[in-house]
């Protein structure tokens, strides 16, 4: 073989190998979002069973979710665990209490209905990984003996100022973790004036609840008025980082 076509067998394996390149899949490509409440366009509330609210039986479910380059939800997963507080022998007991299945259900069909605006990293379209929390609530909690207080679903991305809780060494020690829901009520100045943590690990409610405390929203009006709002702030703890909200 001469010298010429060793060449021209170079050059077809060299194309040869760009080609297989080419061919090769774009690696997928997804992000981080946390708590996805604040940060939908469109996000329905869930059905509350009309027999599970007569009987009392509410509780918070948070759904994982993977919203398309779209901004559409293709997938919905709930945890259906939550904490009880009951008293013991020795003290609070935290237990893990199983929420109903037909709340765990409504809230997935509520989370597969959200949508989000397109999410872009360096200008191509991504998918975002994420939960959404929400809060099947009965009885009286923050703001709902208050006619005057509008109701504002999850605040999180109403905030102007949203402070990270700290992570209590306790809870770090036993790596507590998971989301806590605060109930809070916000004067006409925007200052969170109560907030009670209704959900989540008791040894990291008091974290949420002071970090809420110092929350800011800007002033709501209603009818040119100034009015109070009532909503829930979420944080969410992950064992083993920092501080993380």
């Amino acid at each position: 073989m001469n010298v010429s076509m060793y060449a021209k067998v170079g050059i077809f394996v060299g194309f040869a190998a760009l080609g297989l390149q080419a061919q090769e899949p774009a690696k997928e490509r997804i992000v981080n979002g946390g708590v996805l409440n604040g940060k939908a366009i469109a996000l329905p509330k869930p059905e509350f069973p009309s027999h599970l609210r007569e009987q009392g039986k509410g509780g918070t479910v948070t759904v994982d979710v993977l919203i398309d380059e779209t901004g559409m939800v293709v997938s919905a997963e709930a945890n259906p665990a939550a904490i009880k507080i009951r008293a013991g022998a020795e003290g609070m007991i935290a237990e893990k209490e199983d929420v109903d299945p037909a709340l765990v259900e409504a809230a997935e069909q509520a989370a597969l209905n959200a949508r989000f605006a397109p999410t872009f990293l360096s200008g191509v379209p991504v998918k975002v990984r994420g939960s959404i929390t929400y809060n099947f609530m009965t009885g009286e909690r923050v703001g709902e003996d208050d006619p005057s207080a509008v109701k504002g679903g999850v605040l999180n991305g109403k905030a102007l100022s949203l402070p990270i809780p700290g992570y209590p060494p306790a809870a770090r020690a036993v790596k507590a973790e998971g989301a806590v829901n605060v109930m809070v009520k916000v004067n006409e100045a925007g200052e969170v004036i109560e907030a009670q943590a209704v959900s989540g690990h008791p040894l990291l409610r008091a974290a949420a609840v002071t970090a809420a405390r110092e929350a800011r929203f800007s002033p709501t009006s209603r009818d040119g008025q100034p009015v109070q709002i009532a909503g829930v702030l979420v944080y969410n703890f992950v064992a083993g980082e920092k501080d993380d909200q």
